[in-house]
């Protein structure tokens, strides 16, 4: 039977919240596929390394007054940051994933993609954060200067961005490594992932996914007049702080 077009990542994150596994499929557009457990979005930040990056931890003390959580899904860090006194606002593509961030008490939420937030000339933001791998959201070398001139407009004066992600090359997974030299073959930086979520009889829309190495984030900002201003070492994934330049 041939998926349903919609909000599969949303759908998933609601069965979650009532109770329900909500275990959803990433699939990438060479037929390889990754399960994902919905509850991973609903951790407390005791519990974030049991799934997600240390970096995601240590973020939280980077970040204050006005941000912007930028793929807040469940609202896991939204909710931290609430806790400590901070005003995020938590921003999704996802219905679904907005109305779960309303449900758990997130007071300030947004839905649709930042250009759209840019548009309602919105208070600007101390910093914006990219968790949970998020910085892979900029997408590709050609839509991260997109991204990154639209976060500009975001920010106050001194602001920063902060966000987490994974580098491609700490693998050796030969499925991987052959999708690497696919990309590169395709002249794509060999991270550049096309992907879409599926669960039950849905399918999301394909979007790109950005894995980059330290050195290949640095390019990449700088090229858009940002600057790597902090970065940890990937194992292998990594936090990095980016201001403008």
């Amino acid at each position: 039977m041939k998926p349903k077009t919609g909000d599969a990542f949303g759908a998933a994150l609601l069965d979650t919240l009532a109770g329900q596994p909500g275990t959803h499929i990433v699939e990438r557009d060479d037929g390889f596929v990754d399960a994902m457990d919905g509850s991973v979005y609903f951790l407390e930040p005791g519990a974030w390394s049991n799934a997600w990056p240390d970096a995601d931890v240590d973020a939280l003390d980077l970040v204050g007054g006005r941000i912007l959580d930028v793929g807040a899904g469940a609202g896991r860090f939204s909710l931290a940051l609430q806790s400590r006194g901070h005003e995020p606002v938590a921003l999704d593509t996802s219905p679904g994933a907005v109305d779960v961030c309303r449900r758990r008490g997130v007071r300030q939420t947004f839905l649709g993609p930042i250009e759209e937030l840019a548009d309602t000339d919105p208070p600007l933001f101390d910093s914006v954060i990219l968790m949970g791998n998020n910085l892979s959201l900029l997408g590709s070398a050609k839509q991260a200067g997109t991204m990154l001139n639209t976060l500009r407009r975001l920010l106050r004066p001194g602001g920063s961005v902060v966000g987490v992600c994974l580098d491609t090359y700490r693998t050796a997974d030969p499925v991987h490594l052959a999708y690497h030299q696919r990309n590169r073959e395709r002249g794509r930086l060999p991270g550049q992932l096309r992907l879409r979520v599926r669960y039950r009889a849905l399918a999301g829309n394909w979007f790109d996914w950005l894995l980059m190495s330290p050195d290949e984030l640095a390019a990449i900002s700088s090229v858009a007049g940002w600057r790597l201003a902090d970065v940890g070492d990937p194992d292998p994934a990594y936090l990095a702080v980016l201001r403008p330049a």
